[in-house]
């Protein structure tokens, strides 16, 4: 499998509007950090959340084809940029409002979430769903409840299997995302967990049921401080102690440290937690992500 991280900032992005900081003003490009997403492009062309800034990241990252889309929550800044999904839908849909057109029949570009999601996007992208007039071109999407998938029912596509975790974000349902693919006798996976800010025991244990070797663990950890709705910096680092990943990346970061401050707090502490402290020492990654990073298993 081939992940690459297409954003890895919090809900402003990184620089912040009008903020004049020392982080917002950095020169090193890892502290440019575009709304949190990231593109599964092998074995299968899989998008994880569609932020407002897809379209820049589509072309810096060189995203030339979309498979399915999962979506963690349906906030603003993991889902405002729907629309530039119409690229990657066309070959996927018939518009039965517009015959002739030479569109491929099928259902659509399949976006995978949980109900409250879909409710949300069939509310607020309503466009998406009606008859158009002419001109206005939309996405064309089928969006498909994943509460049916469990360990012995994943999600299968192009050879990945995929199955969601339910994260509590605040007061909110959210959904983490397992990507599995066999390994000699087993399975090797990238766990994905963004935005969340505590973890229900029973999806610890999902993921510990299906995930197999661990490869690649990317989750939330918005700063040092503890926030409402996201994990602080410790707070990700104990979850990823539990999970016992080779590798474990800190994502939705905040601008209140540069990425140098945050791997240097990390190290600070890393003893704490000896399942990473000895991942780390055989050649493991802990540490902040970046935009761009790119993850191999």
């Amino acid at each position: 499998m081939k992940m690459v991280l297409l954003g890895t900032g919090t809900s402003h992005g990184v620089p912040v509007i009008g903020c004049d900081c020392k982080v917002c003003r950095s020169l090193d490009a890892r502290d440019n950090r575009l709304r949190c997403s990231a593109y599964l492009s092998e074995p299968a062309k899989v998008l994880v959340d569609v932020g407002p800034e897809f379209r820049i990241q589509a072309l810096r990252y060189k995203v030339k084809g979309v498979d399915a889309v999962l979506l963690s929550h349906s906030h603003a800044d993991h889902l405002h940029g729907i629309d530039d999904l119409r690229i990657f839908s066309h070959s996927k849909a018939y518009d039965p409002h517009n015959k002739g057109a030479g569109e491929t029949k099928g259902e659509g570009l399949p976006v995978y979430s949980h109900r409250a999601v879909i409710e949300d996007i069939r509310h607020r992208f309503s466009y998406i769903f009606g008859e158009v007039r002419q001109g206005g071109g939309k996405p064309k999407v089928n969006t498909i409840a994943t509460e049916g998938y469990d360990v012995d029912n994943p999600i299968r596509i192009g050879g990945v299997e995929i199955l969601p975790v339910l994260l509590k974000h605040g007061y909110l349902d959210d959904s983490g995302w397992i990507f599995r693919e066999k390994a000699g006798d087993g399975h090797k996976s990238i766990v994905y967990l963004t935005d969340l800010n505590s973890i229900p025991d029973a999806s610890v244990d999902r993921i510990k049921a299906f995930a197999g070797r661990i490869e690649h663990l990317i989750i939330d950890g918005l700063r040092v401080l503890p926030h409402s709705t996201h994990f602080s910096f410790e707070q990700a680092l104990e979850v990823a102690e539990r999970l016992a990943p080779r590798n474990a990346y800190l994502t939705h970061i905040t601008h209140n440290l540069f990425h140098y401050q945050v791997q240097e707090f990390v190290d600070a502490i890393i003893s704490r937690y000896p399942c990473l402290d000895s991942a780390k020492r055989n050649g493991g990654y802990v540490g902040p992500a970046f935009d761009g990073m790119e993850l191999v298993c």
